[in-house]
């Protein structure tokens, strides 16, 4: 017993504390605005509560942004209207609910964020569950502001009293990374479990660039200087795994230099940003102008990095996190103001999936209207929070859903045989509140306390007998709803959307390097696409590597080796194009020449492996030899000349591996 006892206390112990201390804000705001929404406005408005409280834990980790606050609440207020329309009668709630979801998974969700639309569209369908008259609508959007105002300040809050957080912090934390990893390369140790180590990160620094992009630029200022070290870390690992010789010690010039260098990227990690920030670019301008690395082509790289760093650290002050960028504005063919044609497209990860949740809520919100039947409203309600973008997660919903109701109902039968006047009852939604935030999202028992913190409220007009079988029939039907909505109406399967990235990453290597040839032909380059183009291809390796998991053993072998392979590639077309762009006085010469030579048997050679990946069709593939080794007129830059060679060389294996057999 004592054992078990001291193995409770080691282990458990501490994991239970620490997921109660990250719960704690959440239960306090979420009770905050149960009690007050309640005391002030009365019960018909407490379902703010819910969603409300899911805004704040959205937000709550990412950094204190008045800006993005002050969206969100216009948003919420727009939401709210087209809630209260949608309650004047059976034909506005099945038009509104065909629409409003719609465009609100449109607008918000993608692949790379497909839960974004879950706040708005959750306002939206709580707001439905209990119409209010014209008359009552100035007091639901005085209710809605004063929630609003409670989430703003609990936000700041945290960002500034509780939190303190330091900005940047994968940047710094990529940071130490490099210091370690080249005070290991002066050692002529082996860095690659430090450059494996930094992949994970840039995945998150991606997301993060994707995550800050508005309706029309890429990026905000925050994004903008994470997608800076992002390309930065990236070069670094490149430079470690293709420009040095592992568990080689270096000449003492080398050996000094990776020294100093570490001693420079650990300041980093404490100063960027802060009182010594000057300070950390002179010492990187010294570096640049000293003497350097003795081998031509490891200068060359090490100077582009360095370059790269002083300006990431020059528009560091100029620089507010949460200004958009203007300038960095999104490809027509993510613009999803000006890309209203693809509205319709069916093939469209978004487009499916909002479909599917307009016609499910259209459904239930028109049995709700059509029967009349007491507390229907529960059946589009839990189809709602059942569906989701993906078949196989809406599938395990469900069955959480299901198994939770179950649980739930029992709990509440056996909590209100035992209490019966309102303190106690609400004691109960206190309780169920905590535990409801400290449980996973994911798991059945977060269902199980939120059915018993709704049944607790439904217990206050129904029978507790009436109340427990009408929950039961209602997500019944719902669950059945769901599974034949997954089923039948355009579902997002892994399977299927494992498919579509593969082809579309190629389609983005591929697009990646036309604007790289666009720079070698002398035509306008567009930035924000390589921009745009660089982001999406890192967040479509991480969901391939994600999808895994159901395939077999030999197609998982596959895919694997193909993702460090085709990040090599994308890291070689982008040096090779920051390396043209910062000398313009090239483009013409036999540099940009011999550069679009070795893009143009890329683009080829890209679209064949494509075909490869894609459909089995493996096609001949071009040879590299010996004359492209030495790229004659290039030999006195050799860092362009091993990039050119590498490039080669790295298709060469795409194209080799895809030719292996996948069982």
């Amino acid at each position: 017993m004592n054992a078990r006892w001291r193995e409770f206390c080691t282990k458990q112990l501490p994991v239970i504390r620490s997921r109660w201390v990250a719960a704690l804000p959440i239960i306090v705001v979420s009770l905050t605005l149960l009690f007050g929404l309640w005391s002030v406005f009365g019960v018909r408005y407490v379902s703010m509560a819910a969603f409300l409280a899911l805004l704040f834990r959205t937000r709550h980790k990412q950094d204190f942004r008045p800006r993005d606050l002050v969206r969100a609440g216009a948003t919420m207020v727009l939401v709210a209207l087209a809630a209260f329309v949608a309650g004047r009668g059976m034909w506005w709630a099945v038009g509104m609910n065909l629409v409003v979801p719609y465009v609100l998974v449109y607008l918000l969700s993608s692949k790379f964020s497909p839960k974004a639309y879950f706040v708005y569209s959750m306002e939206f369908v709580f707001l439905q569950l209990m119409p209010i008259e014209p008359q009552q609508l100035p007091t639901q959007l005085l209710a809605l502001g004063c929630g609003l105002v409670v989430v703003t300040v609990a936000l700041w809050l945290y960002a500034h009293l509780i939190r303190r957080r330091r900005h940047y912090g994968t940047v710094r934390k990529g940071m130490r990374n490099l210091g370690l990893q080249f005070r290991t390369l002066a050692c002529g140790g082996d860095v690659s479990a430090q450059c494996a180590a930094l992949t994970p990160m840039i995945v998150h620094m991606n997301q993060v660039i994707y995550d800050s992009r508005g309706y029309t630029y890429l990026a905000n200022g925050y994004g903008k200087l994470y997608y800076l070290f992002m390309v930065l870390f990236q070069r670094c690992a490149y430079f470690s795994q293709h420009f040095v010789t592992l568990g080689t010690l270096p000449p003492s010039r080398e050996r000094m230099f990776f020294a100093r260098l570490s001693q420079v990227f650990t300041q980093a990690e404490t100063d960027l940003g802060g009182p010594h920030h000057a300070q950390l670019w002179e010492r990187i301008q010294e570096l640049r102008q000293g003497p350097g690395l003795s081998d031509p082509a490891q200068n060359e790289a090490m100077g582009e990095i360095l370059r790269l760093f002083s300006i990431a650290l020059q528009v560091m002050e100029g620089t507010s996190p949460a200004q958009p960028q203007r300038k960095w504005k999104l490809p027509p063919d993510q613009h999803k103001i000006r890309g209203l044609g693809n509205l319709f497209r069916l093939d469209q990860f978004s487009t499916r999936f909002a479909l599917r949740l307009s016609v499910v809520l259209c459904l239930g919100f028109g049995v709700v209207w059509a029967t009349g039947w007491e507390h229907a409203y529960w059946y589009p309600m839990t189809a709602f929070l059942m569906l989701m973008p993906y078949a196989e997660e809406s599938r395990m919903k469900i069955g959480n859903r299901i198994l939770g109701t179950m649980g739930g109902v029992l709990v509440s039968m056996c909590l209100m045989s035992l209490f019966h006047t309102m303190p106690e009852y609400l004691a109960i939604l206190t309780v169920m509140t905590c535990f409801m935030y400290y449980a996973p999202v994911t798991s059945w028992t977060m269902t199980m306390y939120s059915t018993c913190y709704g049944m607790t409220l439904a217990h206050l007009r129904l029978g507790l007998m009436q109340a427990s079988g009408l929950r039961l029939l209602y997500v019944a039907l719902a669950a059945v709803t769901a599974t034949l909505a997954n089923r039948f109406l355009l579902p997002n399967t892994a399977g299927r959307e494992f498919r579509q990235s593969v082809g579309e990453l190629f389609d983005l290597d591929r697009s990646f390097l036309q604007q790289v040839r666009a720079l070698c032909q002398g035509e306008e380059q567009d930035v924000s696409q390589m921009t745009d183009r660089l982001v999406r291809i890192h967040l479509l390796e991480n969901e391939i590597q994600a999808h895994l998991k159901g395939l077999s053993r030999g197609e998982q072998t596959y895919y694997t080796q193909v993702l460090p392979i085709n990040r090599k590639l994308v890291s070689e077309l982008e040096q090779i194009n920051a390396y043209l762009r910062s000398r313009p006085q090239l483009l013409g010469t036999g540099y940009s020449q011999t550069a679009l030579e070795v893009l143009d048997n890329l683009e080829d050679a890209i679209q064949r492996v494509r075909r490869s990946y894609t459909a089995n069709e493996l096609e001949p593939f071009l040879q590299t030899d010996e004359s492209f080794r030495t790229f004659g007129r290039l030999q006195d830059s050799l860092y362009f000349n091993t990039l050119a060679v590498n490039c080669m060389q790295t298709l060469q294996e795409m194209n080799q591996l895809a030719s292996q057999p996948r069982a």
